[in-house]
């Protein structure tokens, strides 16, 4: 699990840190314990944050001293404060492409557009990676690196890889629908 950007920033604005450099996590490890009398280990906190890449889960009692820290009773106060309504990484109706997990599909339509992309990992980041498009100037195959998807704007990649050229793209309509699920079918997907 990685922790929804809203909560990352929570967590810098109380601990003061920007979470650019590794000892930042072992710092963090000590306020949370000097605040809430509960540990969470420094390489947990680095999954939590995707500065190591694990695909493990968090655990009730982190996810609770996280909410502690930052001046909650649980993980399930804080996680509804922020609207926070699944695993995926949706907040507001946003898409944090780095906090997906991959494989993930998501499809988008906006004007008379529809596009379907598998989250694959590329250069050692979440890319995404078109297996379907209709009306676009997009081709399958390509990959996009994308940071958010937000129904309501446009999505905006910023760099786009389409064999051997690199580009970019961004829609010329806000995106009017998201549909997100994991499907088997995109399991053996590779770059």
């Amino acid at each position: 699990m990685i922790l929804n950007n809203a909560i990352i920033e929570d967590l810098k604005e109380k601990s003061g840190l920007l979470f650019d450099k590794a000892g930042d996590f072992s710092i963090l490890s000590s306020l949370i314990f000097d605040e809430t009398g509960r540990t969470i280990g420094v390489t947990t906190l680095k999954r939590l944050f995707y500065y190591i890449k694990d695909d493990r889960k968090a655990s009730e009692y982190t996810l609770n001293t996280i909410a502690l820290y930052v001046g909650y009773k649980s993980w399930e106060e804080y996680s509804a404060s922020k609207n926070l309504v699944s695993d995926w990484g949706f907040d507001d109706d946003t898409l944090y492409i780095h906090a997906l997990e991959l494989n993930t599909k998501i499809t988008i339509q906006y004007l008379n557009r529809k596009l379907t992309f598998v989250v694959v990992e590329h250069e050692g980041k979440n890319y995404l990676k078109v297996v379907l498009c209709e009306n676009s100037s997009l081709h399958v195959n390509d990959l996009l690196l994308v940071y958010r998807i937000r129904k309501g704007e446009m999505l905006e990649a910023e760099k786009v890889i389409r064999g051997e050229s690199i580009g970019n793209y961004k829609t010329h309509g806000e995106i009017l629908n998201i549909e997100l699920s994991k499907s088997k079918e995109y399991d053996n997907i590779k770059r």
